[in-house]
């Protein structure tokens, strides 16, 4: 059986879930895409920002990704927050490889930590992206923190681990943050322990949940996933029933086809990418061949609108209003803002909303106190 020796903090989500995807072998190779080099990009600017701030910034980041207006203004609000919010030395970038009792590492470097001005130690983390990503619970996080304080050896009365994702909207706004108490984190070390105590052992099981999205072994290797896709479709087609069902009902219906549509994605996403890798290392898929995916086109860097007007006598240059987002990132007013703008009712949409956290949010977290 395959000997395991590290695991990454940026993937210790998916062992920690399912331990026995670690086992796979001969996967196919995970592409990076045009989003995760841009995550990459944005954190290299901010780290630009909090470790080299009297520097000029440059054109590019190191993988080539340009540092656009976009891109330097989230990182700039990101960069000023952290700074006003820390007490000293602010580190980007730090490894922080600890080793667990079974023996296997725990490898990563972190994007921020710093002493904030209450004394407490931040973890800090940019996702650039916009697909959501939730604070609590975060292994990833909480295997930096871990690394950190083993790293200081400092035993922190409280540590807080934040999220900074400022494009995509969150009910709990662009920076999400979860404080823990120093027992706290070595609780969740010990989870981290246990489970690599298991996989030490030779603990392979697999499981389906979160984890499957971003998964190699989703497409063909993983018999788990692969059941759960069957047993969601067979289930939809035995419950579905339109016509005089309660509101129950129809809430569990909803759950079920939002599942099973999330897994059937995840299993034709994975199903391409495992199809492009074959046909790359030579195979042949009956009905399927590759192409090449070009981006928009955009004007060579070297080439302005007077370049072209010369050769044309044609003005490409667009006069037109900003978005009103656009407005208030340069420093108009909200206020003013929402007094000079239309927003138009264009229908309704259903939201899924967590009965507890509702619950929280309405009558406060310790309304039985």
């Amino acid at each position: 059986m395959k000997k395991i020796t590290e695991v990454r903090c940026s993937g210790l989500s998916r062992p920690m879930n399912c331990a026995g995807f670690l086992f796979f072998e001969n996967l196919p190779e995970q592409v990076t895409n045009s989003a995760a080099m841009e995550g990459t990009a944005c954190g290299e600017l901010l780290a630009h920002y909090l470790t080299k701030p009297s520097l000029d910034v440059p054109t590019h980041a190191t993988n080539g990704i340009a540092f656009d207006d976009d891109m330097k203004f989230h990182a700039g609000e990101v960069a000023e927050e952290i700074r006003n919010n820390a007490n000293g030395e602010i580190l980007c970038e730090t490894r922080i490889d600890w080793e667990t009792k079974s023996g296997i590492l725990i490898k990563g470097s972190y994007d921020i930590s710093y002493v904030g001005k209450d004394n407490k130690l931040y973890i800090d983390d940019l996702k650039y992206g916009w697909n959501l990503v939730e604070v609590k619970d975060n292994w990833q996080l909480l295997g930096y923190a871990i690394g950190e304080v083993i790293r200081r050896q400092i035993a922190f009365d409280r540590i807080v681990l934040r999220i900074h994702q400022p494009r995509p909207h969150h009910e709990d706004g662009p920076t999400r943050e979860w404080e823990l108490t120093y027992v706290q984190l070595l609780e969740y070390k010990e989870k981290i322990e246990a489970r690599m105590g298991q996989i030490a052992g030779g603990f392979a099981q697999l499981s389906t949940g979160k984890q499957c999205k971003y998964c190699p072994a989703a497409p063909a290797a993983c018999t788990a996933f692969n059941k759960a896709v069957f047993q969601g479709i067979d289930h939809v087609v035995d419950h579905f029933q339109q016509d005089d069902i309660s509101e129950k009902e129809v809430s569990f219906q909803l759950d079920l086809l939002t599942r099973v549509t999330e897994v059937l994605k995840i299993k034709t996403d994975s199903l391409n990418q495992l199809a492009v890798d074959r046909i790359k290392r030579g195979g042949i898929i009956p009905n399927y061949m590759t192409e090449e995916r070009l981006s928009d086109r955009k004007w060579k860097k070297e080439v302005s609108p007077l370049v072209i007007q010369t050769l044309t006598g044609i003005d490409i240059i667009e006069k037109s209003m900003m978005s009103p987002a656009k407005a208030e990132k340069l420093g108009v007013p909200k206020d003013l803002v929402k007094t000079y703008v239309d927003r138009h009712f264009i229908g309704q949409k259903l939201v899924r909303k967590d009965v507890n956290a509702l619950g929280e949010k309405i009558f406060g977290k310790n309304k039985h106190e």
